[in-house]
């Protein structure tokens, strides 16, 4: 037997297209396809390529073929032999509306509302530090966890996801994505896409510190706790995380002082810099600051950073990480304001950046990390790619522009070259880890990196690919490239709405097999429409499986790792969609 896998919600007119068939045997061995109308009459006739086994996926044996030349609009299936695929849409722009205005209501529905705004408009500190801090507003961070960060795992070093501060600023750049493509239908969507970047970006000021920085985190204490009292802006130790644990386990070695609860570059203060200088070059009525505090909060927060990020940092020093958020960030306030300071800024980080890709083969690079660790992240592997591309846009030096896109492609290439050196018939983005001193591999985040016990399902880290192989693809002048870019953008949004070894889709609401998030066998939690949970990992057992915990086991009462939807998981798709440009 075997499953007709298909995107949930359907495919771009004119887009790449794919149909995945999973066998439960070797021994079939499907050799092609068909689209069927609703009628039932065959109107498409495609190829199946074998690819076989995935890794050590027990999940089966596969085949995979593209449509990409069948644009007839309309609601199919696809049928391989007597096994018919559920339903699809072939549609222009319209579902891709839909998606985006899902992703933007389940933002507005995890606004900091009610008893926890309340709580949240004079917070206390964790720790010893004295005073209060009126920091209501931004979004809820997760299912299971109302607290508000601009970024988590900050211990780490080299892993601090993006996440309130990031999520306000795509909203700008998703509204000028839609604007920039003059394209009508979007025009109410475009004013609430305002309306959240507003929220965040409003925000984003209560939070900032008197140093400049920001309050890096809202905390709450235990998930289903009274509200009242419970929440405060949290410190994070430098060298361990309490989040597995009643206690950190260098808490009695460290001591906290001012810049524990601050933000670094890579900790949310670059992203929050970013969001407000954008902030400062919009119009909207329905916001508590003028567009000239936009721009202030974030000249005072990047002078400060751009002095003293090492002060905020946890371990004293910047790194990649660091870098392409400050570029961010300066090429944001070089475009708003065009001070010349920002400019030459920007190319500085640039360069550390570019200098930061090792050459791998012939127009190919790998970013690494100061430590010589190839370069991979949970939510933002795209970013730095994003980072340059924003900053070639902007940059008025021909010469450095040309090498930031041609660095940019050429990084790009490298995630092109792996993902198709593996047997891959989803497409899934590959990337290389290096595990006592060999490179392997890999598709799904580590086990054992420096944030473990922490890891989970990729979705975030699948849309910011998305979208840096859109932007490459916009780009390039290599027809070939450009191909296997949009190829590789359409595979990750296709992954996340279902076509995967799961039949599952990632969205809240929308398809079929929606994961439910349990906690401690309860369902206290319950994910929102429109949002998109963690996704699916590797084995618990063994990182070269596959796994997605969907019921209570033996060994799992919280399938928080798959299960819980996070907001940098639908910012990453919101912007990925938008970059369609339909």
């Amino acid at each position: 037997m075997f499953t007709v896998l298909v995107n949930h919600i359907g495919y771009s007119k004119g887009k790449p297209k794919k149909v995945v068939v999973q066998c439960e045997s070797m021994n079939e061995k499907p050799e092609s396809f068909f689209i069927v109308d609703r009628s039932g009459e065959k109107v498409y006739e495609g190829k199946l390529k074998e690819y076989g086994k995935v890794a050590s996926w027990h999940t089966g044996y596969y085949y995979a073929g593209s449509f990409d030349d069948f644009n007839n609009e309309g609601i199919y299936r696809i049928s391989v032999g007597e096994t018919r695929s559920e339903e699809f849409s072939i549609t222009r722009c319209i579902d891709t509306m839909r998606l985006m205005n899902a992703v933007t209501y389940y933002f507005k529905a995890q606004r900091d509302s009610g008893e926890w705004l309340l709580d949240d408009s004079s917070l206390h500190f964790a720790g010893n530090r004295e005073g209060t801090v009126d920091g209501h507003g931004g979004w809820y961070d997760a299912t299971g966890d109302y607290g508000i960060h601009l970024s988590h795992l900050s211990h780490g070093t080299y892993f601090n996801p993006q996440q309130a501060a990031f999520s306000a600023y795509v909203f700008f750049k998703v509204a000028d994505v839609i604007e920039g493509n003059h394209n009508e239908w979007y025009t109410m969507l475009k004013r609430r896409l305002l309306d959240e970047g507003y929220w965040g970006a409003d925000f984003l000021i209560r939070m900032q510190a008197p140093s400049g920085s920001f309050f890096r985190s809202i905390q709450r204490k235990m998930a289903l706790d009274a509200v009242m009292g419970t929440r405060c802006i949290g410190f994070e130790y430098h060298g361990s995380s309490n989040q597995f644990s009643e206690k950190a386990a260098t808490a009695d070695q460290e001591t906290i002082d001012d810049t524990n609860y601050e933000t670094s570059m890579r900790s949310g203060g670059g992203s929050a810099i970013a969001a407000l200088a954008i902030a400062g070059r919009h119009f909207y009525l329905a916001r508590d600051y003028t567009q000239d505090d936009y721009i202030v909060a974030a000249k005072t927060a990047y002078k400060e950073l751009r002095n003293n990020n090492e002060r905020y940092t946890n371990d004293g020093k910047w790194n990649l990480v660091d870098w392409y958020c400050a570029l961010l960030a300066a090429t944001e306030l070089y475009i708003t304001t065009r001070e010349n300071e920002y400019l030459r800024n920007a190319r500085e980080y640039a360069s550390l950046i570019m200098d930061s890709a090792k050459t791998v083969d012939k127009n190919m690079r790998r970013l690494e990390f100061d430590n010589g660790q190839p370069y991979f992240s949970a939510s933002d592997e795209g970013l730095p790619i994003i980072a340059l591309l924003n900053y070639a846009e902007a940059e008025l030096d021909e010469d450095l522009s040309n090498k930031a896109r041609e660095t940019a492609e050429e990084i790009m290439r490298w995630t092109v070259s792996i993902t198709n050196s593996v047997s891959n018939p989803f497409g899934y983005p590959v990337f290389e880890n290096a595990e006592d001193g060999v490179l392997k591999k890999k598709f799904f985040f580590p086990h054992t990196t420096s944030v473990a016990p922490w890891w989970q399902g990729d979705n975030a880290r699948l849309g910011s690919i998305s979208v840096a192989a859109r932007m490459i693809g916009d780009m390039t002048e290599d027809e070939t490239l450009r191909s296997s870019c949009y190829k590789l953008s359409e595979d990750t949004i296709d992954w996340v709405l279902g076509q995967n070894p799961y039949d599952a889709c990632m969205m809240e609401g929308y398809g079929r097999n929606n994961i439910q998030y349990f906690f401690r066998n309860r369902y206290d939690f319950i994910n929102c429409p429109g949002g998109i949970v963690n996704g699916i990992t590797s084995g618990s057992d063994n990182e070269d499986d596959i796994e997605f915990v969907t019921e209570p086991n033996e060994r799992i009462n919280d399938n928080w790792r798959w299960a819980e939807q996070w907001i940098p998981h639908a910012t990453w798709l919101l912007y990925a969609l938008a970059m369609r440009k339909e």
